[in-house]
Order: structure tokens, then C-alpha cells, then sequence
């Protein structure tokens, strides 16, 4: 009974606070349900929709205008991608352009990947109008900072082999 009393306690006394002071309310508050078969999927799908509508934001012309829609939770995103594998294949496949859809940049995150830009030549390419110029970083890691002649020779090996022979060590 202690969980249902405290259940989205803070956006409860917040929602209460803001009635207080006269806001106006666009649609009934919505709390998900992670005792549903679907946890809260299906209830926030639903009122996600009807706030769209609300707010006349149309998920069609979003996507028109190459928007991905609202950002999605990392929970939310494994669970709508096939076990993480989203569009990978076809986006890195894709020869049209150095980059990966902003979906599935969050994708890689989760296989020890991450997508960046060169900094140093993002504001020359902006000039001349062409895509910034796209890396991935994979991380790999190194119990106390060590590694063996072999990891190190098979780490080289993978950088000449599928990138640009570059390799950065860093730390967190």
C-alpha cells in the first residue's frame, strides 16, 4: 500500500501545484502501469498520441521533415528494435551518407559504439554545405588500463582493417 500512496508521488504534488496556481490543463494526467502485460507501453502510446493531437503535431510531417519523433527512453527503444538491432544493417550499409539515423546512433551505444563528428571540421564542411564527417568510436575495455602485445596488434588490425587506422586512448 506504501508503493500506491508514493506512486508518482513528486508529478502528483507538481500537477496539484500547478492547478493551484490556475494553470490550465490540456488532457487528463496519465500514469503508466508497469504491472501490465506491456508495462506502460500501450497507456503512454495512447496518450502520447492524443497529446500529440492536441497539440496539433502531426507524426506524418514529423517524420516529413526528418524528425524521429519524440526522443524515446532507452527502455522504450530496446524493447521496439529486435533486441537492439533497430535498422543497423541497412543504415550502416548505406553509402549515401557517413552517418546513422539519430534512433539508431542511440542503438549503438548499447553495443559499445558511439557515432561523433570531427569537430575541427564541422564548421568548414557547414560552409560548403556537405554532412559533417562522421566517425564511430568503439570502446574497448582495458582492466587496469593493461593490455596484452596480442590485444594490442589485434586492436591495430581492426582499426586498418574497417576504419582509417586511427586509434585514441582514452579515459573516463
Amino acid at each position: 500500500e506504501e508503493s500506491r500512496v508514493n506512486f508518482a508521488k513528486p508529478a502528483r504534488e507538481v500537477d496539484e501545484l500547478l492547478a493551484q496556481l490556475g494553470a490550465q490543463r490540456l488532457m487528463p494526467i496519465g500514469f503508466g502501469d508497469d504491472q501490465d502485460v506491456d508495462q506502460y507501453h500501450t497507456g503512454f502510446g495512447e496518450w502520447s498520441s492524443q497529446l500529440y493531437s492536441r497539440l496539433g503535431v502531426d507524426k506524418a510531417d514529423a517524420v516529413a521533415d526528418g524528425d524521429d519523433g519524440p526522443v524515446k527512453p532507452d527502455e522504450v527503444l530496446k524493447c521496439e528494435t529486435n533486441q537492439l538491432r533497430g535498422t543497423l544493417r541497412a543504415s550502416l550499409d548505406d553509402v549515401t551518407t557517413g552517418q546513422v539515423p539519430f534512433v539508431d546512433s542511440k542503438l549503438i551505444k548499447h553495443h559499445g559504439s558511439y557515432q561523433q563528428d570531427d569537430r575541427d571540421l564541422r564548421e568548414e564542411r557547414q560552409k560548403l554545405g556537405i554532412e559533417n564527417a562522421f566517425s564511430f568510436m568503439i570502446r574497448v575495455r582495458l582492466p587496469g588500463g593493461f593490455c596484452t602485445a596480442e590485444q594490442w596488434l589485434a586492436m591495430h588490425e581492426l582499426a586498418d582493417t574497417y576504419a582509417n587506422g586511427t586509434m585514441k586512448i582514452t579515459t573516463r
